[in-house]
């Protein structure tokens, strides 16, 4: 089992006042693997270490910001309290955390790309149905259009024959007219005059 320290502890092991280490724990403690014991802290063994990092961060006249840059540069978790569902804090490596979000932001991206492919393909299957069902009705119209367009022209190739027929008879009858009229002028020139009524 992991053993914690007190502060009046860590004051005595390090050789850090008290008052200080009250600040790195406020300033710096998401890199400190802390428990709360009621009003108390307690502070792992295993972050002695990273306490006399801090201390000689600050003895180079570093600020908060650049200790806590300096800290995570050198590889020491980050971690953070997450309430359970339970209403319990639980700390956890924010390293960790970070991968979690990414891995999920991966996967909802993808799903997302998944989704949108998925749509793609049915917009896509839908705009080759309607191109279709208009390439059809098109070809519908234009045989529609040609079957009009024959209809017209046999009806007016019909009144033509019937007109042509009724100009031919006209002139039939105008000849046989002028045959008549030629014939009874042939006879008429024969006789004479005079014997015309006889």
């Amino acid at each position: 089992m992991e053993r914690y320290y007190t502060i009046a502890q860590l004051e005595a092991e390090t050789g850090i006042p008290h008052q200080t280490i009250r600040r790195y724990i406020d300033k710096h403690g998401h890199h400190l693997k802390t428990n709360k014991k009621h009003k108390s802290v307690l502070v792992a063994e295993e972050s002695l270490k990273t306490l006399e990092k801090i201390r000689l961060l600050y003895a180079d006249r570093l600020s908060a910001e650049e200790v806590d840059n300096a800290l995570s540069e050198q590889g020491i978790p980050v971690t953070i309290a997450i309430p359970t569902d339970d209403e319990k804090m639980v700390k956890m490596d924010l390293g960790a955390v970070m991968s979690l979000l990414t891995e999920q932001q991966e996967r909802h991206h993808l799903e997302q790309l998944e989704r949108m492919e998925s749509n793609k393909a049915e917009i896509m299957l839908k705009a080759e149905k309607d191109k279709a069902e208009i390439m059809r009705k098109q070809e519908e119209d234009r045989a529609e259009i040609l079957r009009e367009m024959k209809r017209v022209e046999a009806k007016r190739d019909e009144k033509s024959m019937k007109r042509d027929e009724k100009l031919m008879e006209v002139v039939r009858s105008i000849q046989e007219v002028k045959q008549l009229q030629i014939e009874t002028a042939a006879t008429t020139q024969k006789k004479p005059w005079w014997q015309i009524w006889k």
